[in-house]
């Protein structure tokens, strides 16, 4: 049994990581996008970027040098990330505050067996204090967070009639996490348990520590194995789904990489039909075939 735990450990964090490189390669080699170019664009320069302009604004903008601030995007990224913006000013259904201290707690969450890991390695006794306060914060915000959602889910009918069976179970799946850490924290304000089932995770010997704690950590390593397979993993696309999609408003040259690229693309052949597709066919030749409705008119 003991055998079993350590290895569990080692193989939770092996699959996240292997996930983790796998989505990544996946996500780079898809098809080039379709872009939504949704203003204000992060990347945009100067005031463009408070109201939502365009470089393409300006006069014979193609002959001019174009000015671009990583800084921006990286601003509009952290006010998404950390303060969850778009969800305060466009979600109708007041889950803002019960969403933001959930992922505070997440946050945290990782942070905290950062430090165990950290901890683990040097056995620093000036970091055990900190492990306890850093844990406890996680474990009190995802819980308040996770309880206020899904009860928000189960009241309000608007986000009801939209909220899967796979949603309360993420939920409740984080709560699980944050209440046995809770519990776990009870008895052992400084976490040092907790400490001593990384140390021994990370040399390889079996952990003695109270069951609440195996319980704990081991749900942890539970929810990294399922991370990946689950939308919990929607963090990990943000670069695609900001930098790339909704913020990619760069103009195609010929005979630019890009340009070749989407070249290469409309070669692709059509593996599906519908009423307006026909299998077999060139992406390119698909867009210039004119509606199957259209033709019979």
């Amino acid at each position: 049994m003991d055998t079993l735990v350590v290895a569990f450990a080692w193989f939770s964090a092996g699959i996240y990581g292997l996930m983790a490189i796998y989505k990544f390669i996946q996500l780079s080699s898809m098809p080039v996008h379709l872009r939504l170019e949704l203003y204000p664009v992060g990347h945009e320069a100067g005031e463009k970027r408070h109201y939502g302009g365009s470089y393409m604004e300006e006069i014979d903008w193609v002959k001019k040098p174009r000015h671009s601030s990583l800084i921006g995007e990286i601003i509009e990224m952290g006010l998404e990330i950390i303060f969850f913006k778009r969800i305060k000013d466009e979600n109708p259904y007041n889950i803002w505050l019960f969403s933001m201290i959930m992922h505070w707690g997440l946050y945290l969450l990782l942070t905290w067996v950062f430090l165990l890991i950290v901890q683990g390695i040097f056995n620093l006794s000036v970091l055990q204090p900190v492990i306890g306060i850093v844990g406890i914060a996680s474990f009190i915000m995802g819980a308040f967070g996770c309880t206020g959602l899904i009860l928000k889910r189960m009241a309000v009918e608007g986000l009801r009639a939209y909220s899967a069976p796979v949603d309360f179970f993420n939920l409740f799946f984080q709560l699980s996490i944050f209440v046995t850490g809770i519990i776990a924290w009870t008895g052992d304000h400084s976490l040092a348990n907790s400490s001593l089932y990384m140390a021994s995770i990370i040399s390889f010997t079996a952990p003695s520590v109270p069951l609440i704690t195996l319980v704990n950590l081991i749900l942890f390593q539970f929810f990294l194995i399922y991370m990946p397979f689950s939308k919990l993993f929607h963090y990990f696309v943000k670069y695609f789904t900001w930098h790339k999609v909704l913020w990619d408003d760069a103009f195609s040259t010929k005979g630019s990489a890009m340009d070749k690229k989407i070249a290469q693309q409309l070669n692709n052949k059509v593996t599906w039909s519908a009423p307006h597709i026909a299998q077999g066919k060139t992406w390119l030749e698909e867009a210039q075939i004119t509606m199957i409705e259209e033709k019979k008119k």
